[in-house]
């Protein structure tokens, strides 16, 4: 796996979250997809989540733009490789041992369709992990867990010192520990030796301790930045935690920051996937991800991601009333996929006429034009200057706003010197 590429652990596809298995919220769950991709050079979902997330496979069987976004560039799944030898799955083999688990989180002939799978598997890059790997992982960061200083808050030092034990003991009879033991047998071995009052006091606080690196576990061991929910937060600031550092300078600030990278749902959802890769084609796009690859380590580094971060989304919004207002390529043509509206005068009639153009910038002219459409006033829409994009800009929000799908997409990016986090903070209201 290419370290270097910024893969992003995308956990809204979490069966667990309503925005991934209420249909209702589909269009919603797309839109935020779209956000992730405008915002990291790649995600990644597990096997388990492409297999039994329901909007995920609704999408795919009932969206044809949702399935262009199913690309080796875009998107990544981590799918377990059982022998540890780069052989992984098939997911339609990992959808059939959910089967057999009774695990299932939609109709069953949804579930059990081949074709949109296989079609995942064959267009999307599979990235392998092993269960050993998994665990190993789990049964260490268990252990950091109940070490440290939020435990002992929680339990006292008797108390924790008493499961830390119960822990080890556990990790060396079974070479590892396991979820299953956390939420089940620690009770039975609590009470074998006399302390299930412990249980009985603190099993919440244990089971959600033991959950943080359960759902922290693949991004963890394939060294990806997390994408997550407010339902995930708590787990992953005990798995992640933060020793917030001081950059002496003209001003103290902290190394964690929140960038808000937040737009509205109903306009991304107008970009059609050309679009999403032309945003992703721009240098705005390059320069942010250069800015928060590495974390931000001084307050200048500060300054300058959050120019870049203010440039790029202006982009965005520029592109998005460009193309509420503009005209689109059809499917056919097989150059760029978006094409910028431009005018020219025809030599044929001297009519004004608006074409679409392979480049921003047209040389020759008369070669660069694919169509013709005899409208003045379309040109006029299409070609913004600087005023009236911020003027149209108001009249889209406004629109936006005063209709019945106002939300958006809001979520906050905190980097550190180990991890980039990304929380969808816009999905509390799921």
């Amino acid at each position: 796996m290419n370290k270097e590429l910024n893969r992003a652990y995308w956990m809204l596809a979490d069966t667990e979250l309503p925005i991934a298995k209420d249909l209702t919220y589909k269009d919603s769950f797309a839109a935020h997809f779209k956000h992730g991709l405008l915002f990291n050079e790649k995600l990644m979902i597990s096997d388990a989540q492409a297999v039994n997330c329901a909007n995920f496979r609704a999408l795919l069987n009932e969206s044809e733009e949702f399935k262009q976004l199913m690309s080796k560039d875009l998107l990544s799944i981590a799918v377990r490789d059982p022998l540890g030898t780069s052989e992984c799955h098939r997911l339609t083999q990992v959808r059939d041992a959910f089967q057999k688990e009774n695990k299932c989180n939609m109709a069953q002939d949804q579930f059990l369709s081949d074709i949109d799978l296989d079609f995942v598997n064959n267009n999307c890059e599979i990235i392998p992990y092993t269960y050993s790997s998994l665990r190993e992982n789990y049964t260490k960061s268990i252990i950091e867990i109940f070490n440290s200083k939020n435990a002992q808050q929680v339990f006292g030092d008797d108390i924790q010192s008493l499961l830390i034990e119960r822990l080890l003991i556990e990790s060396e009879r079974d070479q590892g520990l396991g979820r299953v033991f956390l939420h089940k047998n620690f009770e039975s071995d609590l009470k074998d030796i006399g302390k299930h009052d412990i249980w009985l006091k603190h099993q919440k606080e244990i089971i959600r301790f033991s959950d943080a690196p359960y759902i922290t576990g693949i991004p963890k061991i394939l060294n990806t930045n997390p994408i997550y929910s407010p339902l995930h937060q708590s787990s992953f600031d005990l798995a992640y935690p933060k020793e917030p550092k001081i950059i002496e300078k003209s001003s103290s600030i902290e190394i964690a920051t929140n960038l808000n990278l937040s737009s509205y749902e109903k306009a991304l959802s107008k970009l059609m996937p050309e679009d999403i890769l032309y945003i992703r084609d721009s240098l705005e796009f390059k320069e942010y991800q250069k800015k928060i690859k590495y974390g931000v380590s001084s307050e200048s580094s500060l300054e300058s991601t959050l120019d870049v971060l203010i440039s790029y989304q202006n982009l965005i919004d520029q592109y998005i009333i460009k193309r509420h207002l503009g005209l689109k390529t059809s499917k056919q043509f097989k150059g760029k996929r978006f094409l910028e509206p431009i005018r020219k005068v025809s030599q044929e009639g001297g009519v004004f006429a608006l074409g679409l153009a392979l480049t921003d910038s047209i040389s020759g002219g008369a070669l660069s034009i694919a169509n013709f459409f005899v409208s003045e006033l379309i040109d006029r829409q299409s070609t913004l200057s600087d005023q009236n994009i911020a003027r149209e800009k108001y009249k889209l929000q406004v629109s936006i706003e005063s209709s019945k799908n106002n939300s958006k997409i809001k979520a906050q990016h905190i980097t550190n010197d180990t991890s980039n986090e990304t929380i969808y903070t816009s999905l509390g209201k799921f």
